[in-house]
């Protein structure tokens, strides 16, 4: 069993180029290029998500080598998920082949209530990801940071979604790290992003939109809720924006954002919190003049703020 902490980002593909050649820049420890077959099982009635948990198997082929298997089972374990940011536990096994295997998972990686014996009978293959990931394991600070460039699809019913991502998993070391190398990240014009590919596949599969939170209300919210709260707001209104082009419903959303954050800015008291109010300051300038959801969504100011405010919660 391990802790999975990761961030997730959305990429343009003209911005991919100059990302890997200021990755090549870096400590680099290992590189890998991988072709990744990955199929995701739950039953009818979607046991394994009403539990919080997802079971895939993975196909790795690398420099054309015959696949390996494995299967990995996530359950969120009282984890985070904020604005992209995931904490999670996950299990991985190794399998002869592709064929599903709950007994090679530990008793102790089911969720309360579930084990290999009853799922076995119940879960069936929903939809598959097939992606191409380059990845670089990367010495930052103290930490070490794997970073994935994942492009590829989504498949169920005859329907895809495309996969055009940058996920940085925490491998050893400080999450404030991880948070601090994204920064470097952010000129790059990436978007934080808080859709699982399991997450977007369920939705594939259902045909459902992506939700929206219509109002945010922190009000009865305790102190240590509300930045988690204002995260979690934003971050979904701003992938519905995105997703349906409304740009009058995305200055609302940010305009709430505002109102809400204003009161709990910090003073200058730490080391984080005078850059913050810089680019609070720089941020509320620019909102007042969007034009283009994407533009202001994928752009640095927007994504430095947000990874900003998340390190007053880690």
């Amino acid at each position: 069993m391990s802790e999975e902490i990761e961030l997730k980002f959305e990429i343009e593909p003209s911005s991919i180029k100059q990302l890997s050649t200021f990755l090549q820049t870096q400590r680099i420890d290992e590189e890998h290029s991988l072709h990744l077959t990955n199929s995701y099982y739950d039953s009818l009635d979607n046991i394994l998500r009403r539990h919080h948990a997802s079971i895939r198997i993975r196909g790795i082929e690398e420099n054309a080598k015959q696949d390996e298997y494995e299967i990995t089972l996530k359950s969120s374990g009282g984890g985070q998920s904020i604005a992209g940011l995931h904490s999670r536990l996950e299990f991985n096994a190794p399998l002869p082949n592709k064929q599903l295997n709950l007994s090679v998972l530990p008793a102790t990686a089911f969720p309360s209530g579930l084990n290999a014996d009853n799922l076995s009978k119940q879960l069936t293959l929903l939809f598959t990801t097939d992606f191409h990931r380059k990845t670089w394991l990367i010495y930052f600070n103290q930490s070490q940071i794997e970073v994935a460039l994942d492009q590829g699809e989504i498949s169920a019913s005859g329907l895809n979604l495309p996969i055009l991502e940058i996920e940085l998993e925490l491998k050893l070391g400080a999450r404030v790290d991880l948070l601090l190398f994204a920064q470097k990240l952010s000129q790059f014009n990436i978007h934080l992003f808080s859709q699982s590919k399991a997450a977007r596949g369920y939705r594939l599969v259902e045909g459902n939109d992506i939700k929206k939170i219509p109002q945010l209300i922190t009000t009865n919210l305790p102190s240590s809720s509300v930045l988690p709260a204002i995260l979690e707001f934003w971050q979904t209104n701003e992938e519905y924006a995105l997703a349906h082009n409304d740009l009058n419903f995305y200055i609302k959303t940010l305009q709430q954002v505002n109102v809400n954050l204003t009161p709990i800015l910090p003073s200058p008291q730490n080391e984080y919190s005078t850059e913050l109010n810089q680019i609070y300051r720089k941020w509320f300038g620019q909102i007042r003049s969007i034009t283009n959801i994407k533009s202001f969504a994928f752009s640095p100011i927007n994504t430095q703020f947000k990874l900003y405010l998340m390190l007053l919660i880690f």
